[in-house]
């Protein structure tokens, strides 16, 4: 029986989307699709197995599982990082399926980008996602479909290179500055030629191509709810709609056959915040057996800070992910992670302080999938 399960985190990031993928990967793997519908090249979802703890930024939490990811039209890729990463994956023998307007970012977007957030700090973590949009938005346009035809690229890349030299006018010169020194070493053959490297690892697909091809699809989220384009709070937001939204009017327009819908929706045991941007002011935490934390100080998004869950924020994201599949016949469900680092920890009183009824409440002990247990249902 097919069915769609979607991964939504109720914060602002990195809540134990790439555990909980991987969880729901494991399932039926070779019957399953990992599906981006937000977000794009910027993410880290870490999976850990009895081999090996990786974070993966360009391809799906399933990837381990030999599960292969759809890059929908809503989301970004970084030619240059996918042939690296897939390069490390390669004995997993990872594969992407690309929309044809998948978006692609350039080195152009990323020195833009990181030259701004230099001056604005709004929390990015300076890889060129939100540019990418924007330059699209622009109608300045490179897509998937574009690094097939290695002249369009180069025109294409052309185009891009000009939109950012005009846009360089109106800076001040240290934002020129800071742009032209991150180019300084940019070869643009190498981003050319990364683009034909990766032919190995993708192919171009509409969802509608693979509709009838896997029976479990997995839209694995970005970010999160808190930091959406619509609902968090500007200018500390993401350029993306990181609610189910997307994935809903993917499910709509390409999987119209599949009734079975879940949303497992994701949090952490405690708030987290990795970048600039208001925090809800509750008490501090102390964690314990967190020293593996993969969410490091980054030069531009700053320090990951942590306080106590907010019910209020929670409900928040809720209400605001509703709106978005109103009269649908869609389970959901609740993932808590890192029960591990806080011990004196109460989901039942945190669920009592939902407004939100969960067919079964999960929680996460550690950073497996045999982790993962069922709390109650």
């Amino acid at each position: 029986m097919p069915k769609c399960s979607l991964v939504i985190d109720l914060g602002f990031g990195d809540a134990g989307k790439g555990v909980t993928t991987d969880v729901l990967a494991s399932q039926h793997p070779e019957h399953s699709l990992v599906i981006r519908f937000s977000g794009g090249h910027q993410i880290g979802h870490t999976v850990s197995t009895e081999k090996l703890t990786h974070t993966f930024s360009n391809f799906g939490s399933g990837t381990l599982l030999g599960v292969p990811t759809y890059y929908s039209e809503h989301t970004t890729v970084f030619p240059p990082a996918i042939l690296q990463e897939g390069e490390f994956l390669k004995t997993y023998q990872p594969k992407l399926y690309l929309h044809p307007l998948a978006m692609i970012t350039t080195i152009y977007d990323i020195a833009y980008n990181r030259a701004v957030e230099k001056q604005q700090k709004h929390g990015s973590c300076g890889l060129g996602f939100g540019t990418t949009i924007e330059r699209n938005k622009a109608e300045v346009f490179l897509y998937a479909n574009d690094l097939q035809f290695p002249w369009v690229l180069q025109q294409r890349l052309q185009s891009i290179k000009t939109y950012y030299d005009t846009k360089l006018d109106s800076q001040p010169k240290s934002v020129q500055d800071y742009y032209k020194n991150e180019l300084k070493d940019y070869n643009e053959a190498y981003f050319i030629d990364s683009c034909v490297a990766i032919q190995k690892f993708y192919s171009v697909n509409t969802l509608s191509d693979l509709a009838t091809t896997f029976e479990h699809f997995i839209f694995e989220g970005s970010q999160g709810i808190l930091l959406d384009t619509q609902h968090g709070f500007h200018p500390h937001t993401t350029w993306s709609y990181t609610t189910s939204k997307n994935a809903i009017q993917l499910i709509k327009s390409h999987l119209k056959h599949i009734t079975d819908i879940d949303i497992y929706y994701v949090s952490r045991c405690y708030q987290t915040r990795h970048g600039n941007g208001p925090m809800s002011n509750t008490e501090t935490v102390k964690l314990q057996n967190n020293e593996n934390e993969a969410n490091v100080t980054n030069e531009f998004q700053g320090v990951f800070r942590t306080q106590a869950l907010d019910s209020e924020l929670l409900n928040y994201a809720l209400s605001c992910d509703a709106m978005h599949h109103q009269n649908m016949n869609i389970q959901k469900h609740f993932v808590l992670t890192c029960l591990d680092q806080l011990p004196d920890f109460s989901y039942k009183n945190l669920l009592q302080k939902l407004d939100t009824t969960f067919k079964i409440v999960y929680g996460s002990y550690g950073p497996k999938r045999e982790c993962v247990k069922t709390l109650s249902q």
